[in-house]
């Protein structure tokens, strides 16, 4: 039987190299990283580092055995002041400086070009508070076996419950459907980079009978 569990930074590295071969061909980042060769290497870095600075009453939610996990954020409104959070979401300074250095060494001269996309993306977030998926990746060769959606349903039985939002950005046009059989609903779209269309995407609460 699958079991679905609460995961902690003993996995770190682990969950950082499951989330870099889930999205080795996603379309955003293979726009903000264009380097094939260099690409798996970078989004083990990116990883890394997302999870080394996780907001407080974060949770990651996986399979037991390696292949897919959800990464998710506690609710707070948007560009809540409470966090010191910047246009990318980052505490300040410590963090925005680390994420400049990280970038600007990954990617050098475009650097500024791809910070500028996600600090649009982090100012198009819904201004009411939810929980926000800010990851789910499956390994390549664990997908369309039914683990994101076991990995999805403990939080959004939660929120079910409790009554709370869940909201997403869908970076790849492909796994909107996906969303779209778990509740969540597209609230517009628009475009980064070289193209790129980002759906932010919202669940509202499904009453016992909906589920």
């Amino acid at each position: 039987m699958l079991e679905i569990v609460r995961m902690g930074m003993e996995r770190r590295d682990r969950i950082a190299e499951i989330w870099a071969d889930a999205f080795e061909q996603d379309p955003l980042m293979m726009w903000v990283f264009p380097d094939d060769a260099a690409r798996l290497t970078s989004l083990k870095r990116w990883w890394g580092f997302a999870l080394d600075r996780q907001p407080p009453g974060t949770e990651l939610h996986g399979t037991r055995i390696d292949g897919c996990v959800a990464y998710w954020q506690p609710p707070q409104g948007q560009n809540d002041s409470s966090t010191g959070a910047d246009e990318n979401g980052l505490e300040q300074p410590e963090g925005q400086n680390a994420f400049v250095a990280m970038m600007t060494e990954l990617l050098g001269d475009l650097a500024p070009s791809r910070m500028e996309a996600l600090g649009q993306m982090y100012k198009a977030r819904l201004a009411e508070p939810h929980w926000y998926l800010a990851v789910l990746g499956t390994l390549p060769e664990q997908q369309s076996k039914g683990l994101g959606s076991k990995v999805l349903a403990p939080m959004l039985d939660r929120c079910d419950r409790v009554g709370e939002l869940v909201y997403l950005e869908s970076s790849n046009p492909a796994n909107v459907g996906f969303y779209r059989r778990h509740g969540f609903e597209s609230i517009g779209a628009f475009t980064v980079g070289d193209g790129v269309v980002i759906t932010p995407m919202v669940r509202e609460p499904r009453p016992p009978e909906q589920r």
